[in-house]
């Protein structure tokens, strides 16, 4: 009896398996995807300079989005590595009161975060997918779970400007719903994403020893 308790065990595991696999597959990508191409000499000399820059020219087919050029003095298989690492957020994103992983695969997770936002505290689960292949890394609200916001999308497309450089494209897009008004939404997040930009870089410059 014993065996065949052990056996059946082993089957439903075996069943099993692949269904919690299929949890934490990774998300559909949120916005379209375009070639990232190397910057003409002036924009380099421009990122070089800076090593932020807010794209204006956001896509029209990723309405209500913003997007961010981050020039990152680390080879792109590192900034890969780092930008996956979703539990080392804490270090460079101040806003976290807290990050928990649900869930995770090799190639994307579930994380939970409460992160304080202006004069409010929000709770929500974001699921985050990546393709070490094609270099991006992109992530997206759980749906199945009561989230304090209404739209939260991020993106990162990666290219090797050489051995030693890589540069990121971020676009993202956040809607509160009626936890703060439109313009203030609006307001507060292009007004955090540059320091939020300038917070990843150093970051992932000092390969994850840097704290804000």
């Amino acid at each position: 009896m014993g065996r065949l308790l052990l056996r059946a065990a082993l089957v439903l595991l075996a069943l099993a398996g692949p269904l919690a696999r299929a949890e934490t597959d990774p998300p559909p990508v949120p916005f379209p995807i375009h070639a990232l191409d190397a910057p003409s000499p002036s924009e380099l000399a421009k990122l070089e300079r800076d090593h932020v820059e807010l794209d204006e020219d956001t896509d029209p087919q990723a309405r209500g989005s913003s997007r961010a050029l981050v020039l990152f003095e680390r080879p792109i298989a590192e900034v890969l590595r780092l930008l996956t690492a979703t539990t080392r957020q804490k270090e460079y994103r101040p806003e976290l009161a807290r990050l928990e992983v649900i869930e995770s695969s090799d190639h994307s997770d579930v994380a939970e975060y409460r992160l304080r936002f202006m004069l409010t505290s929000l709770r929500y689960r974001a699921r985050v997918g990546w393709d070490y292949a094609n270099r991006r890394i992109w992530w997206t609200l759980d749906p199945t779970f009561d989230n304090d916001m209404k739209v939260l999308d991020g993106l990162w497309e990666l290219l090797a400007l050489d051995d030693e450089r890589t540069l990121g494209r971020f676009t993202t897009r956040i809607d509160l719903g009626p936890a703060l008004p439109e313009f203030l939404q609006e307001y507060a997040t292009r007004k955090k994403l540059p320091e939020s930009m300038e917070n990843v870089r150093h970051w992932v410059d000092s390969g994850g020893s840097w704290r804000p």
